[in-house]
């Protein structure tokens, strides 16, 4: 029977998803940040995760900073990564994401906090097998560059994947942080030799800047995809490179309306973007911090922008097949998504 309106919740659940873009350090589920900060004797303002919860508000990008430095404080040692990745899985699970690419910044928490690379590679490797082991989702790592942490000139993080204490399932580079003041072309040298060593260009552009951060990162960095780029409408000459050359976007609704790059859900441009035949994917982002799920980010897209079943289905797969997944992945997941599909269409 064709899926109707008020059963799109549950057939969401259902679904078999994929996820590009979600931050291992904004996945902190208030449970999950109080109990780490319980291990590690961290005081996150909060008794209890309930009280924790009520922080978990913000009116502008500097309470939702000091949120996330808040969470990253928690994560110490190898079994706070690993259990923090783990707890990521087992939300995974529940909505029936099969796959993820979750981006991580190494370097955040070496050179800033002084976490051991040895205690980071550990535990995203514990905690990727655990995720597969217990959880049945296969995790790749995306590990990203922050634009106002990182001397350009030092290469820190690109020296660090290519080194011998890098975490397993690394499938590209990123480069996220603070747009304004910090344009991709600085870090076109990292890049370069990610490329070169086989890894993935993966950076946020065109978020909370103009269509010159997606140009740059497209020229410069020879991004194979672009974190959020809703700013690309801006220029038409843009949308048609993008559209011709089918570079896909990694969009993230609640997340730019949380941090007021747009208004609010319904005039969010996600239907916009899909209207201009950019190969959109659509993504969480920090789902702990911005209390969302992928579930929730698809059913918003079906009732606030008019997706269809057959568009949804056509989201994940697009997902898949712009992924890192191994073939053999892809082949599996992309049966159950039919499986699924042809289940609704009866």
């Amino acid at each position: 029977m064709t899926v109707q309106h008020n059963d799109y919740p549950t057939w969401l659940t259902s679904l078999p998803k994929v996820e590009l873009h979600v931050h291992l350090e904004g996945s902190l589920r208030p449970q999950t940040m109080f109990r780490l900060a319980k291990r590690n004797g961290v005081d996150v303002g909060a008794e209890s995760p309930e009280e924790l919860l009520s922080l978990y508000q913000f009116k502008n990008f500097e309470d939702f900073a000091r949120l996330f430095f808040t969470g990253l404080a928690v994560l110490r040692t190898a079994d706070d990564f690993a259990d923090a990745t783990v707890a990521l899985a087992a939300e995974l699970a529940a909505q029936n994401v099969r796959y993820a690419e979750v981006t991580s910044t190494a370097l955040t928490h070496h050179q800033r906090r002084g976490v051991a690379l040895e205690e980071y590679r550990d535990g995203l490797n514990e905690g990727r097998r655990r995720a597969s082991a217990d959880h049945g989702v296969d995790l790749a790592w995306i590990c990203d560059i922050s634009r106002q942490t990182e001397d350009p000139s030092s290469e820190a993080t690109i020296n660090y994947l290519l080194g011998p204490l890098a975490p397993e399932g690394v499938v590209g580079l990123g480069l996220g942080g603070i747009e304004d003041g910090f344009p991709p072309e600085l870090f076109a040298s990292s890049f370069k030799r990610a490329k070169a060593a086989g890894l993935a260009s993966l950076p946020h552009a065109g978020e909370t800047v103009g269509a010159a951060s997606v140009w740059g990162a497209l020229r410069a960095l020879g991004a194979e995809r672009i974190g959020h780029g809703i700013h690309c409408l801006e220029d038409p000459t843009l949308v048609d490179h993008l559209r011709e050359h089918q570079i896909p976007l990694e969009v993230a609704p609640t997340s730019n309306v949380a941090l007021k790059i747009a208004a609010s859900p319904d005039t969010h441009p996600l239907a916009e973007l899909v209207a201009s035949g950019l190969h959109v994917t659509i993504n969480t982002d920090d789902p702990a911090y911005f209390q969302t799920t992928l579930t929730d980010e698809l059913l918003l897209a079906h009732r606030l922008h008019g997706f269809s079943r057959e568009q949804l289905v056509q989201a994940q797969l697009r997902a898949l097949d712009v992924s890192y997944a191994p073939a053999a992945t892809k082949s599996r997941i992309r049966e159950e998504l039919q499986k699924h599909d042809q289940a609704a269409a009866r």
